[in-house]
């Protein structure tokens, strides 16, 4: 998990240095996970992700549609 999550409390945590790390040394493309929310999402812009993985901050959003059109938007800004 690259930030606190309630839904995975016992996932290992990563740092987003740590993160850039797996990135640069693996040839796969790597997706973060783990208490991403439309706060902190460009947080992971500079780790050369290539995707997210989230959950909470599009369901327990009143707009799940728009949730998902903001972090799009703050993923690939």
């Amino acid at each position: 998990a690259v930030f606190p999550t309630a839904t995975k409390d016992d996932a290992p945590k990563i740092t987003k240095k740590d993160l850039k790390e797996v990135v640069d040394s693996i040839n796969i493309p790597v997706v973060a996970i783990g208490g991403i929310n439309l706060e902190n999402a460009s947080e992971l812009k500079d780790t050369g992700i290539k995707g997210l993985s989230v959950v909470s901050a599009i369901m327990s959003s009143e707009d799940p549609k728009k949730a998902s059109e903001k972090l799009l938007n703050i993923f690939n800004s």
